[in-house]
This record gives structure tokens, sequence and C-alpha cells, in this order.
């Protein structure tokens, strides 16, 4: 029996690379989804390309504006009013590889298959090709230029260091989407550290495609985008000199994890620990 997937595609402003986002959509090797389009108020020619591919398409409901602003509550947004069997998330300005559904589902079908029968909240994420504006290659892995290990962010408090599935690569079951919408998610800083750091607290599954099914485009309207870990990798003598600034960060990094029950000193611990794991 086939199930319903819905791919939910936030819009703000988007109109340089939105059409060609859309047709990676059409590209795909599995074509039996639906697209949910949600703008956030553009002001530029994003809402007449949206206009434009949903008379083309059968398969584009394109949803009314409702409250909130900004990326998180976009998806919350979306996810909250579309009922399906799965889920994925789709930002406005990358290109998926042609078989990225497809890898997906077979991987949470694997999943679902060898856990309970899909009785449990899974989520499956893939690497990254890092790519300009024009879509030449800056890394070919997100994984290893943002400095995320997969084969060590597997339970929830180590999640609590990083974020370890980017949003426009996850794909989501029903279970997944009630979990953590159980939680009070105006505590979440995004959506897709949300969704992860809910499932492993539920005893979920969470599943790396050691694969770049995306080519992650890197310009200046990001809403967050790729940080160069060797980059912004600092010694404990920079932390000190600037402890109030990554008291900050810190702090907007633990407070949805402390709202899920995380100690404090089980936060710290675990970001020594990452640290170090990440220099040797």
């Amino acid at each position: 029996m086939k199930r319903k997937l819905a791919i939910l595609l936030a819009t703000y402003n988007g109109e340089r690379y939105l059409q060609e986002q859309i047709d990676s959509l059409y590209r795909q090797t599995y074509k039996d989804w639906v697209l949910y389009i949600h703008d956030d108020g553009s002001t530029d020619g994003t809402c007449g390309i949206i206009s434009k591919n949903a008379a083309e398409h059968g398969n584009i409901v394109v949803m009314e504006h409702q409250g909130g602003h900004g990326a998180k509550d976009n998806f919350f947004g979306m996810l909250e009013r579309v009922d399906a069997d799965y889920y994925m998330f789709c930002d406005q300005d990358d290109v998926w590889l042609e078989d990225k559904v497809e890898k997906s589902l077979k991987r949470m079908h694997e999943v679902e298959c060898s856990a309970r029968g899909g009785e449990i909240p899974v989520v499956v994420h893939c690497d990254l090709f890092v790519v300009d504006e024009g879509l030449n290659l800056i890394n070919d892995s997100f994984w290893r230029y943002a400095g995320i290990d997969p084969d060590y962010l597997v339970t929830f408090n180590r999640v609590s260091q990083y974020n370890l599935a980017t949003g426009c690569t996850m794909l989501i079951n029903a279970k997944a989407k009630a979990v953590a919408m159980a939680y009070p998610y105006e505590n979440a800083h995004m959506h897709d550290s949300w969704i992860t750091a809910c499932v492993f607290k539920d005893g979920g599954r969470v599943s790396a495609i050691k694969e770049q099914l995306i080519y992650y485009r890197q310009h200046s309207k990001n809403c967050i985008g790729a940080s160069n870990a060797k980059r912004h990798s600092v010694g404990f003598a920079y932390l000190l000199k600037n402890i109030k600034s990554v008291y900050q960060k810190n702090k907007v990094q633990y407070l949805p994890f402390r709202s899920l029950g995380c100690p404090l000193w089980v936060y710290v611990c675990n970001k020594i620990l990452y640290r170090v794991m990440r220099r040797a």
C-alpha cells in the first residue's frame, strides 16, 4: 500500500533560485508526492513563481499564510496543518539530486521494518554537497565541512552539542511528527534540531544515509548556511577571552534541550567530550 508523502517547501523572497529547486523536485525518480508551499510574505517575484507552478502541476498545494514569521514558524506551521504518512522539508534555494526522495524512502522503509513494524518515530537524513551561488563545489561533504560526525551523535545527550540532521535532508514519519509536536516547540531553535532531539528522547531512530543527495547552496541570504568547522575551531584561551559571547551562544543551544529534560551538567560534559573527540 502506497503512503502519502508531503514535501513542505518554505519560501520567502526566493525568486532567484526557487524555480531551479522546484525543477529538481520534478526530476525526482520517485513521483508519488504532494508539494505544499507556504510563503512567509515575500515582496519579490516569489509568489508569481509559485502561482505559475501551481497552475502547471496538479500536485502543488499553496497554503494560505497563517501566523508567525521566520523559517522555524514556517515549517512548523506547515507540519501542523498537513496530514501525511511521511514528510520532507524543502528549502527554496537548494537543488535535490534526482534520487533523493527514492533513496530516503527506501532507507525509511528499511528502518521501519526492522523496528517494531514502523511503530516508532524515525528520522532519515543525508550528507550534502556544499556549493556556491552558481552550484560550483565548495566542499564535497557538508558533514566533514561542518564537523558533524553522524556515527558519534547518536543519543539525545550527544545531539545537544550539534545539529545532526540538516532540515532540507530530512524525511520523517508520522510518529516523528507526533513526538515533536507533543512538546512545546516554541522552545525550539529550529525545526530540524528539535525534531531530531525529540525522536532521540522518545527512543526513536535517526538513520544517516552516507551519501550527498543535495546541492546545498551558499549565498548572502542564507537563513543559516554552512559553517566551516576548521575555520571556527578555537582553543580554550579564546573561550576564556570571549566568555560572554560563548555563554550566549551556548545558552541558545541549551535552552531547547533543558525544556526536554537535559540537565546542565550533562550538556556541559558532552560539550567538552565532543570538543575533545573532534580534536583527536
